[in-house]
């Protein structure tokens, strides 16, 4: 269930079970502001249901004094504070000058990249070649000092 505290406007996740049976009262772990929240509330939009500020400040101090205090009061319930980060300028430039970096790749291997790719695979071959010239005559060599 999402609560949201009406004074900073903080949105927390918290698990229903907690405010059974009638609800009860929960402070805002960032201002401090109580209300007392009830099951059936659960929209995102408010809190706190909407009174006049003069009737508010004087329902919650009777809602403080219905409710009887547990053995061992809870402070605040178990919660997850829901934070919405905002977009990294520095991230989406890097972003975006990767997309325009692969781009012109993609550009540049379509001009030139048929030739580059001739060039690549006519030395690996080149080097293949050679390299078993090499062992070819290494094996000569070992086998004629050997006999």
């Amino acid at each position: 269930m999402f609560i949201v505290c009406s004074n900073c406007e903080f949105k927390y996740l918290v698990n229903s079970a907690d405010l059974k049976p009638n609800g009860r009262i929960v402070e805002c772990a960032n201002c401090n502001h109580q209300w007392f929240q009830d099951l059936d509330n659960t929209e995102i939009t408010s809190s706190v249901p909407s009174l006049k500020k003069d009737n508010l400040d004087q329902d919650l101090q009777n809602i403080l004094q219905q409710e009887k205090p547990e053995k061992d009061p809870v402070k605040n319930l178990p919660s997850t504070v829901l934070r919405h980060e905002k977009p990294s300028l520095i991230n989406s430039t890097i972003a975006i000058a990767l997309v325009i970096i692969i781009i012109l790749a993609i550009l540049i291997y379509r001009s030139y990249g048929l030739n580059t790719f001739v060039i690549v695979d006519f030395f690996i071959r080149e080097f293949l070649f050679n390299l078993n010239l090499i062992i070819s005559d290494l094996a000569k060599i070992i086998h004629n000092t050997l006999n």
